[in-house]
Order: structure tokens, then sequence, then C-alpha cells
């Protein structure tokens, strides 16, 4: 690119996965191009009235979940929503779509489908002259909301949505990048080194517990059931526990109390953690929600996973593409963790399969595909 151009990375502040999709793609943009003028935008924060991420979030996690996921996967129902919404949406982000006809990026990514509709719409009418629109999915799943039309490229996470896309008529091109993670991923990491650096012994098994999300209705749930089951987590032979309790304070107390009453020696909570690709690669399992975002991280370091908690829409694709690829096993009762971390655990074997099956679709590199391949578009 001649000059300083403006690259628009937008997402949408519904969870951490969309947010830190869109700033990894943002880094590689800036390491690649650093002339480049690379905006991370929320899209939420240009909406007429500010909603919040995390009530956004409650259509897929609190009463409404059923409905949600019986509507997330159908291209039709989509379609017909964003038509039937059109008008709302486009008076509600007025202003985004004029921020992008002032700007005029030289290109926007989207890794939410809100400003990917918003900005192919406007690339539709000649408003971004000839800058490219890409989406990115961070989910191993498309729903129905992804515009079909006014994207050059839409980067998908594997080749059934790739396929996927081609089935649903849509325009522009595809690749298969992976899920964008952030940099540190991407970088070899020491096993026994990362164990020191948390404190964490060299001989014993290691399950990592991933707490730290503050959303509302099964995230909840979770943390609940952990708590209750991290005791007879840690009572099995030779296993550490390590929990990431993320900014949640009241939560981390909980288990350390928890933990405390039961004489629990083994059971280290990490708090915030920088640092996850480290944390991941210390550890033998991990336990989680099924989110996009996290579980890509999981397969970028070869970490087994062991999901478990209702899972609908996009949380429920993931769950059948990493049990189909063989990375994790999954269990809709939080109730039955232990026996489910157990069997995991005693299977070496088995263990041994899901870490080279989670290897396998490792795509640590993936914001830098999708960095240059929008840096060459926008070039052009």
């Amino acid at each position: 690119m001649s000059g300083p151009s403006t690259i628009a990375v937008v997402h949408a502040s519904v969870g951490s996965g969309h947010r830190i999709a869109a700033e990894s793609i943002a880094a590689e943009l800036a390491a690649a191009s650093p002339d480049a003028d690379v905006r991370v935008l929320d899209v939420l924060e240009y909406g007429a009235f500010r909603v919040s991420g995390d009530t956004a979030a409650s259509a897929f996690t609190g009463p409404t979940a059923p409905l949600y996921d019986a509507v997330w996967g159908s291209p039709g129902v989509g379609r017909a929503s964003m038509a039937i919404a059109r008008p709302l949406l486009s008076a509600t982000y007025a202003r985004f779509s004029r921020w992008l006809r002032e700007t005029r990026p030289a290109a926007v990514v989207a890794t939410h489908a809100l400003p990917a509709s918003l900005a192919a719409r406007a690339a539709r009418r000649g408003d971004l002259g000839s800058a490219p629109v890409v989406a990115v999915a961070t989910d191993y799943g498309l729903h129905g909301y992804w515009p079909r039309r006014g994207l050059t490229l839409f980067c998908v996470a594997d080749e059934a949505e790739r396929d996927e896309l081609a089935r649903r008529g849509a325009e522009g091109d595809v690749a298969v990048t992976g899920i964008p993670v952030r940099p540190q991923f991407s970088a070899a990491i020491d096993r026994h080194e990362a164990r020191r650096r948390f404190d964490l012994p060299a001989e014993t098994r290691v399950v990592l517990a991933l707490a730290g999300a503050t959303m509302p209705g099964p995230y909840v749930r979770f943390k609940a059931s952990l708590a209750v089951t991290l005791p007879a987590i840690a009572s099995l032979p030779d296993t550490t526990v390590a929990v990431v309790t993320g900014k949640d304070a009241a939560f981390a107390e909980e288990v350390r109390t928890r933990v405390a009453g039961f004489g629990a020696k083994n059971v280290l909570v990490l708090g915030y953690v920088e640092d996850m690709a480290r944390v991941m690669a210390a550890a033998d399992l991990g336990v989680l929600k099924a989110g996009g975002l996290v579980t890509a991280e999981c397969t970028a370091v070869g970490l087994p996973m062991v999901l478990v908690g209702p899972a609908v829409g996009q949380e429920r694709a993931n769950v059948t593409a990493l049990r189909a690829a063989g990375a994790a096993v999954y269990d809709e009762d939080p109730r039955r963790l232990t026996e489910v971390v157990r069997k995991a655990l005693v299977r070496g074997g088995k263990l041994s399969h899901m870490r080279e099956a989670s290897t396998a679709l490792a795509r640590p590199h993936a914001a830098r595909d999708i960095a240059q391949r929008v840096l060459a578009l926008a070039a052009r």
C-alpha cells in the first residue's frame, strides 16, 4: 500500500472471543504493514443505544437458549431474520455505517456477523469503493446470520465450514485459515519450563480448569459445578489441578475456601493469567466450556479437552467438530465432570490419541495468514 491507510478490524463485545480474534489479526496487520493505521473497533459502541455484550450473550445462555439453538444453524432463518431486522439495524448502527462511508478504510475485517453484515451492505452500496470486506469465523460452525453477498473473502475454521458456505451459495472467496489466536500461541514452548513458571510439579498429571468467563447462564453453572467437583478431581492419583479464575475474585476465593475445607493440597488457583499459551502447554488435560476461541487456543498447544455443560448454537457446533476430530470428550452434565476426567486420565492411550488429534487441528498462525490475505487484497 502507498502511504498510510486505515484498516478497520471490527468485533462485537459479546464474550471475549470475537475481540481477541480481532486484536490478534490487528497485531499481525500492524507488524506486517507498520505504516497502516490499524484500528480495532467494537461495533456495539457505535449503536444508537449501548447494548451490553453480556446481555446480548444471554440469548444463548439464558431462557431463550433452546430457541437460539433451534434456529442457530439455519441459513433460511438467518436470512429471513436479517431481512426483517435490517431497517432497525441500519438505523441503530447508522453511526458505524457513516464512519465507514467517511473514513473509506482500505479494508474491513469483521470477526462477528453484525459488523460483517453492515460492512457488506456498505460495500454493495458502493460506500467502500474497492475496499475488501473480510469475514472471519471464530467457531467451528456457521450460523445463518453471516452475510452471503458483499464479502470479498470469508476466512473459516475448517473444511466443513468452507463446504457449508458453498452449499449456501455464498459469494466471494473462502479460505480455510483456522480461528485466529493470540501471537503467543505461535511460539515454541518448553513444557517443563512452563511448569516451573507456574509452580506446577513436573512429575504429576496436570488438569487445567479454565473458568475465567463472567458471562451469565451456563457459565455460572459451570463454575458452580467445578467448585463442587474440584476436591474429587484433586483426589485422583498423581494429579494436580490448576484453576484459571480470570478476574472473578469471588469465584477464586470460593475455590480456595472449598479446597481448603477438604484439605486438598494439590489445587492451585491461578487467578488471571496473561500467558495462557504457557499454562495450557504445561497441562495434560483441559476442562472448559466449548467456546470457539478458547478451544482453538487449546489445539494450538495440542491440549486434549473435556468439554462440559449445556452447549447450544456455536458451542454445540464446536463440540461436534472437536469430538469428531477426537480432540475432546463431552458431557452435558457438569455433575459428571469427575468421572469424565477420571476416564480420560486413566486411559493413557486415549489421552495420547486426543493430544495427537488436538495437535492435528492446530493453526497457530491463523491471524498472520488472515493479515497477509487482507493486505494482499487491499494492495489490489
